[in-house]
């Protein structure tokens, strides 16, 4: 296995809250996602809508919390989605959703965390965060264990 830099080895967007002005409780507007409080269950949760689009994530982008509390993720499960300050979508297989994850249970945010009221996270912080790449081949076989183990526990 090889260890790169995450931003190095897949696009990530940074998130942009839009105005609160635009900020509407109508399920036609697109999807807002601006923390953790609208990630559910490694999903999105469709809670506020915005009629302003300032930064998107594309279906089976991995969504990342960069604010308090910094790691939580979650795949989007919709077309397109809006993110705000609190998410960086990133562009990743499997292999790597299953790796931000065990990085995040296992403390690794904790580092690069600052501000002392309000944890955050930098986006070159995790664009510079290392991560272990193999070829696409085992990164596909192996992603696919952890997600058929992830289906059958969470059906059980």
């Amino acid at each position: 296995w090889e260890r790169k830099k995450l931003g190095i080895y897949v696009p990530i967007t940074m998130g942009q809250s839009p105005n609160s002005k635009n900020y509407t409780n109508n399920p036609r507007d697109n999807i807002l996602v601006q923390g953790n409080a609208d990630l559910y269950n490694n999903r999105v949760l469709k809670r506020t809508f915005t009629t302003e689009v300032t930064k998107i994530a594309d279906r089976n982008d991995i969504l990342i919390s960069v604010r308090a509390p910094v790691g939580d993720i979650a795949r989007n499960q919709y077309e397109s989605i809006v993110i705000g300050r609190g998410i960086a979508a990133i562009k990743g297989n499997n292999f790597l959703y299953y790796q931000l994850e065990k990085m995040n249970n296992s403390g690794f945010w904790k580092k690069y965390i600052a501000g002392s009221t309000f944890e955050s996270i930098t986006g070159k912080d995790l664009k510079s965060s290392d991560i272990y790449i193999s070829n696409h081949k085992e990164e596909k076989s192996i992603g696919d264990i952890f997600q058929t183990l992830t289906k059958t526990i969470q059906y059980m």
